[in-house]
């Protein structure tokens, strides 16, 4: 809104805005639209007249705050006027009313656990499954062992404060009868309505103490619920015009509890009006950290005219060889299909659960020399936060032999020491057994052709799995 001239409120500057003003880029006269604002030091509705002698104050932050043209209406505004540039988002500057960016890379969806201890886990679906599967068996186990526990402590014990009323003396006659059959088969409607109901609050009694004692149990040792909350990280860039050499700023949006329509709906590659972002404070320079609630954010797709209006600015997802690993820049991110050669054992490394795969491609050739591997062998480390419940390993050991599609690696430093290739798989990696899907569908082809070459060189993986042994100083075989 712009707010008229008859009425006036405080205004409490972010720190960005408060630069400004410093700078005399704010001044006396000058009008401003303004998105997002919140009001500060009130208890419940004002007038508007009551107001200035009040200590209410307008919150106002950066990125919601812009100039007008001075003829400019004032008043409530209909529209939240022109979208933001992403390079102009400042990362402490308050809730973005709307931005232009392209969508270059959508990561899978994975899942943040708090821990009752204050620290939190970031686990893949596949991880996140597993977890789940250990929580509910360990949940099983506390309960039968309640159960047990409860049934033998309970034994002969039958009644309760009632235990002079009449069910409780049929209960206790009927136990401790040879026949209780026949007893039953004597007794009068009235007594066996006096039975009935005793049995009946027996019943929920017993139940309601044992289940007291299960949730008792469950929260001594941790299990009474989980805190896991799903979230979806998407990379994207600001739209720059054509003719301006503006500098490319990335960004990277987390979605909290993604919707299904948004799972379905954004694509890479294409350009969208964002509305509803939070930029998160400590962002770096070259990369803006983004949030938002799934249900609280707009994608609005450009339309085609609107688009050409802008520079190119998606590159597709292509199958990397291992061949040509040199043309791939150091810390980018690329994706890959490769057959595993070799799973490693799990360690723990600075409270990190580590683990090697080693994986090869056709490039490897059967001209393959023993004293020549430098560039037909690539170790992924695979890490994830040890804590005290995981045992699993993030990676099944039944995967050696297998053709992998791998997404998302960031390319590390050659290992000059055993020369043999690098990559790191991080929250945002992924790997597919089955190339169907529309989000591996560009490794198919060389997958294909991998699971040929491996049918017909069985000698040259034999090489390259006692290379990796030896490495490793692994005897298993």
């Amino acid at each position: 809104m712009i707010l008229p001239c008859r009425y006036s409120v405080n205004a409490v500057l972010d720190v960005p805005l408060s630069r400004q003003l410093a700078a005399r880029r704010l001044f006396v006269g000058q009008k401003l639209r303004i998105w997002g604002a919140r009001l500060c030091g009130w208890d419940g509705p004002t007038s508007p007249l009551e107001v200035s002698s009040s200590a209410v104050s307008l919150l106002l932050n950066i990125n919601g705050t812009c100039r007008v043209h001075w003829a400019e209406r004032l008043g409530f505004c209909k529209a939240a006027g022109p979208p933001l540039a992403f390079r102009c988002i400042k990362s402490n500057g308050g809730l973005i009313p709307q931005t232009l960016a392209g969508i270059t890379r959508i990561y899978p969806i994975v899942y943040k656990e708090r821990l009752s201890n204050g620290q939190s886990v970031v686990r893949s679906e596949r991880m996140e499954n597993k977890a789940m599967e250990v929580y509910n068996q360990r949940r099983s186990a506390v309960v039968e062992s309640i159960i047990s526990e409860y049934q033998k402590e309970r034994s002969g014990l039958h009644t309760y404060d009632d235990c002079d009323s009449e069910g409780a003396r049929i209960h206790n006659m009927l136990e401790t009868a040879e026949e209780p059959e026949f007893l039953m088969a004597d007794m009068s409607p009235e007594q066996l309505k006096c039975f009935s109901a005793y049995k009946a609050k027996l019943n929920a009694i017993t139940q309601s103490e044992q289940e007291k004692s299960t949730d008792k149990a469950l929260k001594d040792a941790g299990l009474s619920h989980r805190d896991v909350t799903p979230l979806m990280r998407i990379r994207v860039v600001g739209l720059t015009y054509k003719g301006r050499q503006d500098k490319r700023i990335e960004g990277i949006v987390t979605i909290w509890n993604p919707t299904e329509k948004q799972c379905q709906e954004l694509v890479e590659g294409e350009s969208y009006a964002i509305s509803g972002l939070t930029p998160i404070s400590g962002s770096d320079l070259d990369i803006l950290r983004l949030q938002t609630r799934g249900s609280s954010t707009k994608w609005l797709p450009l339309s085609s005219n609107t688009k050409q209006q802008f520079k190119p600015f998606f590159i597709s997802r292509i199958s990397a060889s291992l061949l040509s690993f040199s043309c791939i820049s150091l810390s980018s991110e690329f994706d890959i299909a490769a057959y595993v050669v070799h799973v490693g054992n799990t360690y723990v490394s600075n409270h990190q659960k580590k683990q090697w795969v080693f994986v090869t491609d056709a490039s490897a050739g059967n001209g393959f020399r023993a004293d020549n591997y430098s560039n037909s062998l690539l170790a992924i480390c695979f890490c994830s936060p040890s804590t005290d419940f995981d045992s699993y390993p993030p990676i099944n050991y039944n995967l050696a032999g297998s053709t992998v599609g791998f997404c998302n690696l960031i390319k590390k430093e050659r290992d000059d020491r055993n020369h043999i290739l690098v990559a790191e798989a991080t929250e945002n990696s992924t790997y597919y057994l089955s190339f169907d899907s529309p989000q591996c569908s560009h490794l198919r082809n060389s997958a294909s052709e991998i699971k040929r070459w491996a049918n017909n060189s069985s000698l040259t993986i034999e090489k390259l799995k006692q290379k990796v042994l030896l490495i490793v100083g692994d005897s298993r075989s």
